[in-house]
């Protein structure tokens, strides 16, 4: 199986396509997806992954449009501690010590959680399979959403 990824230490330059959604108040997300009896699913990237790109722009992007009623997603910036963040249950912290609670090593990273933040399905490391990371990428939400239903 082919694994694309980039360490945290990666370097080079990527021009950034449209972001999905920042994460910034993951308390009020986690009300949210609460309410709607849905999913929240996380991707960790990084500015300079050229892997995070082509996850987004062909796969995230129209996933984060098409499912709004099946996942409430939002993108987490990795290794970046100058973005703040209200996490799960209220607190203060950056996008970079978040990604460091999830030990998000490699990125594209994609975890599915629930209102707390506590994992619903395996995570998705890398850009694995790009031919078959949309099925990788509902299975996941079909899973999470699986596990919300018979708690």
């Amino acid at each position: 199986m082919l694994i694309l990824t980039c360490s945290m230490t990666a370097a080079g330059a990527q021009s950034r396509v449209a972001p999905l959604i920042y994460a910034d108040d993951l308390e009020a997300v986690g009300r949210r997806a609460t309410a709607s009896q849905i999913p929240i699913m996380l991707v960790f990237t990084r500015p300079d992954c050229p892997y995070c790109a082509r996850a987004k722009s062909a796969h995230l992007e129209a996933l984060s449009a098409a499912q709004s009623t099946k996942v409430v997603l939002r993108e987490i910036e990795a290794g970046n501690d100058s973005i703040p963040l209200r996490d799960f249950q209220g607190s203060k912290t950056t996008h970079g010590e978040f990604a460091r609670q999830y030990e998000v090593r490699v990125v594209p990273t994609v975890i599915v959680v629930d209102s707390a933040g506590k994992l619903l399905a395996d995570a998705i490391v890398g850009l694995n399979g790009p031919d078959f990371y949309d099925l990788y990428l509902e299975q996941a939400i079909d899973a999470a959403r699986l596990q919300l239903r018979t708690r």
